[in-house]
């Protein structure tokens, strides 16, 4: 497997992903709409053939990671990628990464933090605001637990 940078012509498989993790092409966090198909990122890949994708924010003093997902689960690929932002941020001197994902989602939260991620606050009821902007976010998730609050995960590099 090997990690590039994000392409113009990695749309169609983006695409596919974040459709299938995120239910659309755009995602709703702290209030806001992010288009993942415009930002910067990495794809994971086979023998030309995309497994997963990590795209991201930058600001001065941090990376904030807006999706990951994979379209083949247990192969590494969103291991490879978040090391792959890692070594973007350090190379870059970036001190914090970020992420929120939202309280059903348990098997993000296991794989974050096993991963060195620690969480780092809890947004209740923050899954509201973001329905108002991506009203197909559904109600319930992951295991029958209902979706309401966004959770936040860093890795400081510091």
């Amino acid at each position: 497997m090997r990690v590039r940078e994000k392409r113009a012509d990695d749309d169609a498989p983006l695409a596919r992903i974040l459709t299938g993790h995120f239910g659309g092409v755009t995602v709703a966090a702290h209030g806001r709409e992010f288009r993942p198909l415009a930002l910067a990122g990495f794809i994971a890949e086979e023998d030309g053939v995309p497994l997963g994708a990590l795209t991201f924010e930058s600001r001065s003093d941090e990376i904030e990671v807006i999706t990951l997902g994979s379209l083949v689960e247990n192969r590494g690929a969103g291991t490879a990628l978040l090391d792959a932002v890692t070594a973007l941020a350090r190379s870059e001197g970036v001190r914090r990464l970020c992420l929120v994902t939202t309280n059903d989602n348990i098997r993000a939260i296991r794989f974050y933090q096993k991963r060195g991620w620690n969480l780092c606050a809890l947004y209740p009821d923050a899954v509201a605001a973001a329905r108002r902007i991506k009203p197909q976010i559904p109600l319930v998730g992951d295991r029958g637990i209902a979706i309401r609050h966004e959770i936040e995960f860093e890795l400081r590099l510091d």
